[in-house]
């Protein structure tokens, strides 16, 4: 597609045209319908809690852009994408832990991963030296995590502290908000059909096909419309997101191919 010519659609349905083929390829995907058992199960969770860690890299990077978080405290520029970006971190970062209390949904899903006796070790490696000083990429080699894992986690990484705001955007939106909601119900269903008792994982998924489904993923939508107005910000933006579901792809591939046959 033109995006130049293309005056009659808008930048998020340019973008989501130009990426269909990939998220379809990442919707289909073979991995979500081998984690049938825990040791499988376990093999996947240690390798996406560091998607679930770097997903706040960039939700933190669009704080930085739309909401003030400097002193002295000035008015945002757009109250209401403010507001949305607040009401997203402010999910992640103290959403209800259905028991009652509050917590981060990376610390749901690191207590997902004790509740399944999956081993924290490589995750808890890589927090611990990014709260050293540690750089990103020397961080994840000292987790041990594997390549399939430091390539999403970087790609990740230099999009959300290099990237323009319309590809920060865009990646948060048609590689997270927008497609978390049907990959998650791919592995619930998975998971209610082969019987495991995962409570802790299961109200964490359910909780994000909730959130990101119903409000969220729609007002990404319009969060890149409002960034992405130019045809340069527009191509930039799909090269972003097509790259980032790309890797994803490359992540599942990862761990699909460390499953036990």
């Amino acid at each position: 597609m033109n995006v130049v010519s293309a005056a009659d659609s808008s930048p998020a349905d340019i973008i989501l045209a130009e990426t269909a083929g990939l998220r379809a390829q990442l919707l289909q995907h073979p991995l979500y319908s081998r984690i049938q058992d825990l040791q499988a199960l376990r093999i996947f969770m240690q390798d996406h809690a560091f998607a679930v860690l770097d997903f706040m890299w960039l939700l933190k990077r669009l704080q930085q852009e739309f909401c003030c978080n400097a002193l002295p405290w000035l008015p945002p520029a757009n109250a209401e994408l403010s507001r949305f970006i607040n009401e997203i971190v402010l999910g992640e970062e103290s959403d209800e832990n259905g028991r009652g209390g509050y917590t981060s949904h990376f610390q749901l899903y690191r207590d997902a991963m004790l509740e399944t006796g999956t081993s924290t070790e490589r995750i808890d490696r890589l927090t611990h030296a990014l709260s050293q000083g540690v750089s990103v990429q020397q961080a994840l080699i000292d987790s041990g995590a594997p390549s399939h894992v430091v390539r999403f986690v970087m790609n990740t990484w230099q999009i959300a502290s290099t990237g323009t705001a319309g590809d920060v955007a865009t990646a948060f939106c048609f590689s997270r908000e927008d497609i978390i909601p049907d990959m998650f119900q791919r592995l619930l269903q998975t998971f209610e059909a082969s019987g495991m008792q995962v409570p802790v994982l299961s109200y964490y998924i359910r909780r994000h096909i909730e959130l990101d489904g119903d409000h969220h993923g729609p007002l990404t939508r319009r969060m890149v419309n409002t960034v992405c107005q130019t045809p340069d910000a527009i191509r930039s933006a799909i090269a972003a997101a097509s790259l980032s579901i790309q890797r994803r792809i490359e992540l599942w591939d990862g761990v699909l191919a460390a499953l036990p046959n």
